[in-house]
């Protein structure tokens, strides 16, 4: 019996190690700068519109058409602190952040319409410092070096690090793991909301505003749906004619998602006067979105930092405007419906901000007597 063993532990005291997962961890140097480039691309038709007068059915007005928006951000952040795989303090440099849009409406009369709208924030062109504070979870937000508006402040969100896609320990190929719904508004409104205002006062740019082929950090708010990651292995990606390739870790997500809330304190706020004398009371304005797609996230292992994120599905808008109207004896339900559809294209990059240089920051309109900080 002793040597039919023997020979059967030898084999055991040999055999190959299990092998060692990946690690998809956040840890850059203290004092790098990474730039990070955000494109949002909305390719919507205009599935239809209509009202609901009362009891009465839906009625179509037979519109249709196209819109068309594009949101550009672009941010330098530069870390002083970083610790347990998340940055603890950093002053972010917003580069860019505005959005432009179009739209093409042909009535059932044969009539065309064409406006445009586009956007900006106040906060372009500024450097802000995010310094995390345990004791409250959340972000302390200061100007770096101008005094703007504290206001802007508050909606700003420090992380944009996609960290909440990560699974929780090592991993290998073919794993999978549930990432939660909310953790898609980090991603989809990198940095919180920066308030993002259509120039001008026409009705599409309140429609953009509202949130159709709008700014994520406006409207999305998760409601329902599921986000599945599965490990995809390792895979080397560059330009050989741009430098050394990079391996990655591959992250494939499967998305689907859907948003709800009420737009109907911004509606009143845009509200042209020809609407407000209306003897009506507007009751709500429900937004509804969703989004199913795939997206892929490249995780870079020598920087220890993302490299890319690429997002593409297919969306879908839903806009009630609810209204009560009066005629001096009796009130009656109106309400007007709008649905858009079509693919998004949602695409983040990060790189080495090391040679950028550092912006001249826009003094604030309201503060220009006051002088800068040194």
């Amino acid at each position: 019996m002793m040597l039919c063993l023997t020979p059967f532990l030898f084999v055991l005291s040999n055999a190959p190690a299990p092998a060692a997962g990946d690690q998809l961890v956040f840890d850059v140097a203290a004092g790098s700068k990474v730039h990070k480039r955000i494109k949002a691309v909305h390719e919507l038709r205009i599935d239809d519109m209509g009202v609901i007068d009362g009891d009465l059915p839906y009625v179509s007005d037979k519109s249709g058409g196209w819109v068309s928006a594009t949101m550009n951000l672009q941010y330098v952040d530069e870390y002083a602190r970083v610790a347990q795989n998340r940055p603890l303090e950093f002053v972010r440099t917003i580069r860019e952040a505005q959005s432009q849009a179009k739209a093409n409406v042909t009535r059932s009369t044969g009539q065309v319409l064409e406006e445009g709208s586009r956007s900006s924030s106040p906060l372009r062109k500024q450097n802000i410092r995010f310094t995390w504070i345990d004791a409250e979870n959340d972000w302390a937000r200061s100007y770096e070096r101008i005094d703007a508006e504290e206001p802007w402040l508050a909606p700003l969100r420090g992380e944009f690090e996609l960290l909440a896609l990560l699974p929780k320990g090592e991993v290998a190929v073919g794993d999978t793991w549930q990432v939660p719904v909310e953790a898609l508004v980090s991603v989809l409104a990198p940095g919180g909301n920066l308030q993002l205002v259509p120039s001008g006062e026409n009705l599409f740019g309140r429609l953009t505003e509202l949130g159709v082929g709008g700014d994520f950090a406006d409207f999305f708010v998760p409601a329902g749906g599921s986000i599945e990651a599965t490990y995809k292995g390792r895979r080397e990606v560059g330009d050989d004619s741009a430098g050394p390739r990079v391996s990655v870790g591959v992250v494939e997500l499967q998305i689907n998602v859907v948003s709800s809330t009420d737009r109907a304190a911004l509606y009143r706020m845009a509200m042209p006067q020809e609407e407000r004398r209306e003897v009506a009371r507007l009751d709500g304005v429900p937004f509804e979105y969703t989004l199913i797609g795939t997206a892929e996230l490249l995780w870079d292992f020598a920087h220890k930092r993302a490299h890319s994120l690429r997002v593409a599905g297919q969306e879908g808008f839903s806009v009630t405007v609810q209204k009560t109207r009066f005629d001096g004896r009796e009130e009656h339900r109106f309400a007007q419906q709008s649905r858009y559809s079509g693919p998004l294209t949602y695409e983040v990059t990060f790189s080495d901000g090391a040679a950028l240089e550092s912006e001249s920051e826009l003094d604030n309109p309201k503060l220009q007597n006051r002088p800068k900080r040194k």
